[in-house]
């Protein structure tokens, strides 16, 4: 972002730099996806370029799942004027069926009765029925696309937010995390600097009778009291919540962000994709490291598909 830039000029960077930013987290964080800390350290020492490897055996700057499921979600919006669940559960039951890389246990169990030609809701009820507990990151590594689209009304957003979760992951952590993530993007989209967005992202939240509580702990949490030593950066949906809003706070830029963020190993893909679009919505597209959008693909489409949704709320 340049101070040359009109106030709507700014918010189509930050909506790009949201978008893209998500893919350079995925892309950066995908190859050491499933290492401790210390073993990212001891290979790469302190990991800020794109490597490809890993587990999934990843190209450099290849994205993953999380990258190819807002795209989805994205692509639907777009498409559909707004948000279509049913369309979006068919766009990713369409993609599943090429099985992809990286897709979580849980989405692949809801796809694969939406796949059989199960209806989006039940298959997801039917799946957290088998496992109530199961509250992994799957919904919130891509509900970017619903801040862009709803930036402008707080109460849509959060609604919109619960229901894009509910496709895959109907568990309220699940829902309540993706609202908190789009509110604190809509809120830089609306001028705030990132403390100033999570601060009140926590403030609208708390005023609803129906937040779960725990997703307000741990945001408050990441902001004040955590540090690496006390983060835990597995799949649970809390613990990439929290990881995410303190990669935000503790960094002065994008790149620093994304690269502590997937520092943090564990799962770095989405830790990395999710802090991406917050760091991104934060500094904007002009941000990201010209380095990094070298070897991403497609990162053009990405961009157009941002100002879309800024276009169409």
């Amino acid at each position: 972002m340049t101070i040359e830039q009109t106030p709507a000029e700014i918010v189509l960077d930050q909506a790009a730099g949201c978008l893209v930013g998500l893919a350079a987290g995925d892309a950066l964080g995908g190859p050491v996806e499933g290492m401790t800390r210390r073993e990212i350290f001891e290979r790469y020492g302190f990991l800020n370029e794109m490597i490809g490897g890993g587990r999934l055996g990843l190209e450099p700057g290849e994205t993953t799942d999380d990258t190819a499921q807002t795209l989805a979600l994205a692509e639907s919006i777009i498409d559909r004027g707004g948000l279509d669940p049913d369309d979006i559960a068919f766009r990713l039951a369409t993609w599943y069926r090429f099985r992809p890389k990286g897709i979580g246990a849980h989405t692949t169990a809801v796809l694969e009765r939406i796949a059989d030609l199960k209806d989006w809701e039940q298959a997801s009820l039917e799946v957290q029925a088998d496992n109530p507990a199961s509250a992994g990151n799957g919904s919130l590594m891509r509900c970017a696309p619903v801040a862009l689209l709803d930036h402008g009304s707080m109460s849509v957003l959060i609604e919109d937010s619960r229901l894009s979760s509910r496709i895959t992951h109907p568990h309220a952590e699940c829902q309540w995390s993706c609202a908190l993530v789009n509110l604190v993007i809509a809120e830089m989209l609306a001028g705030a600097e990132p403390r100033r967005a999570v601060d009140n992202a926590l403030a609208t939240c708390a005023h609803r009778g129906d937040v779960v509580y725990q997703v307000l702990e741990r945001t408050k949490h990441a902001a004040l009291s955590a540090s690496e030593d006390t983060l835990s950066p597995g799949g649970y949906v809390l613990d990439t919540l929290e990881c995410s809003i303190w990669a935000l706070l503790h960094s002065d830029s994008f790149e620093d962000a994304v690269t502590i963020a997937v520092n943090l190993g564990g799962d770095s893909d989405t830790i990395g994709a999710v802090t991406g679009a917050l760091a991104g919505a934060a500094y904007g597209f002009e941000a990201i490291p010209e380095r990094w959008l070298l070897h991403i693909n497609d990162w053009q489409h990405m961009q157009e598909l941002a100002s879309s949704l800024i276009e169409l709320a």
